[in-house]
């Protein structure tokens, strides 16, 4: 069953104003912890207290999707890089699952430790390739007055994400201060994305 075009407008609408207020939720969380201690009695809190980051990762791919649509008319290379570099994690994620799911249940498949480097980071070379995606996205929609906003959020989210990477990857450590600055990064362009999409308004000719 298809959607109809009025049904598509509000999940568009409802994406935006759900990233909006999972952004929102994170900056409060970071700043008092009072969703923390208002559930500390509440089992399973952390996985409550996670939701908003869970929302964020449910919700992009919906605005990575209507900007795919958007550019595909336009930069359409720009357009396919974005989609392959923003599905390597999943893809990524899901072929290192099936590996070592596969080794576990038989002796035939070779172990994934047999890879010259650590899972952790493989993982986190996925991430960054995840976010490099997000900002290839940002910067196409940086062309046309009508995505500019978005452009600029979908860039500095997908920044937020690799900043971490980059400053471990350089100095093997991982910085104290960069954890609240990571969240209240992500957090704020989240917001931002949120407050950017939908796009409605037709582009003028």
């Amino acid at each position: 069953m298809s959607l109809t075009i009025s049904q598509v407008d509000e999940i568009e609408h409802w994406t935006g104003r759900l990233l909006a207020i999972a952004g929102v939720l994170i900056l409060i969380e970071a700043a008092s912890g009072a969703i923390n201690e208002s559930l500390r009695e509440v089992p399973f809190a952390w996985l409550l207290t996670s939701i908003p980051f869970g929302i964020g990762f449910v919700l992009l791919p919906l605005v990575l999707l209507r900007s795919y649509q958007f550019l595909s008319d336009r930069t359409p290379t720009s357009a396919v890089i974005g989609v392959a570099l923003v599905a390597a994690l999943p893809v990524g994620t899901v072929v290192i699952v099936a590996w070592a799911v596969a080794a576990d249940a038989s002796g035939i498949v070779p172990d994934v430790t047999v890879l010259p480097v650590r899972i952790d980071t493989v993982f986190f070379t996925l991430l960054a390739v995840f976010a490099g995606g997000i900002a290839t996205f940002g910067l196409s929609l940086l062309r046309y007055d009508r995505t500019r906003l978005l452009g600029g959020a979908l860039l500095m989210f997908g920044s937020a994400w690799n900043l971490p990477l980059v400053v471990v990857g350089l100095s093997g450590v991982y910085p104290g201060l960069l954890s609240p600055l990571f969240v209240a990064s992500v957090a704020t362009t989240m917001i931002a994305i949120g407050y950017c999409f939908p796009l409605v308004e037709p582009e003028s000719q």
